[in-house]
Order: C-alpha cells, then structure tokens, then sequence
C-alpha cells in the first residue's frame, strides 16, 4: 500500500505514510520506543498508536495540547501539530527535513478529523 494511492482508503494511507516517516523510530524496538507512541504497520490503531494517548516527553513539542491523537480534531492532535511545525525543537519527523511535507500534513490531518471518537 501506498500513501500516494488516492483510491486507497484514507486511514490506509494514512497508516502508511506513518509507517514509512515515522514508524523506523516509533515502535516497541525503536529509537522512540520509550515514548509509547507506535506508528509503524504492524501496530494496532489503539492508544499505543495514538489514539487519546497523553505524550510521555514532548515538552514543548505538545503545543499545549493534551493528547497525541484527538479522534475528529487534527486542530487539537499534537501529532498534527508537530508535523506541521518546521521550529527543530517541535517538529517531526525530526531528521532529514528543513521543511514542512505539506502533502503529508494534509492526508495526516484529513484522517485524523475522520476519526470517531472523544478523549477524556
């Protein structure tokens, strides 16, 4: 599965353009595996990937947002927010870019507010 496969269903590309951007560090064995954060393929979409997960360490990389993933409100995603950000103590992924992949913050967001849920 591509993340580029417009036909493709936007959580699926969204899953992959997380796993190939992200998911080297975020997983059980990776270089962010302390933080709990998984987005590599193989994990589950649950808390472990996200979903309503309070962050670990990201200081100011929270924005002042409360959780990793808020299901319906990319406005309100520390995710979407630190891909978003182009500030080296913010954003992500934080190795090999200077700039903001508009593409990818897009799709990110647009799966992000199609998610059904609520956080407490």
């Amino acid at each position: 599965m591509s993340w580029t496969d417009a036909a493709a269903p936007t959580e699926a590309r969204a899953r992959a353009y997380l796993d190939v951007n992200c998911g080297h560090c975020h997983n059980p064995k990776g270089a962010a595996a302390t933080s709990g954060l998984y987005l590599d393929a193989a994990s589950p979409l649950s808390g472990s990937a996200g979903l309503c997960k309070l962050p670990v360490a990201a200081g100011a990389g929270t924005g002042n947002l409360r959780f990793d993933i808020v299901p319906g409100k990319a406005d309100e995603s520390i995710i979407a927010y630190r891909m978003g950000s182009t500030h080296p103590a913010v954003m992500m992924p934080e190795i090999g870019r200077s700039t903001r992949h508009d593409e990818g913050v897009a799709l990110i967001r647009s799966w992000i507010d199609s998610l059904e849920g609520s956080c407490r």
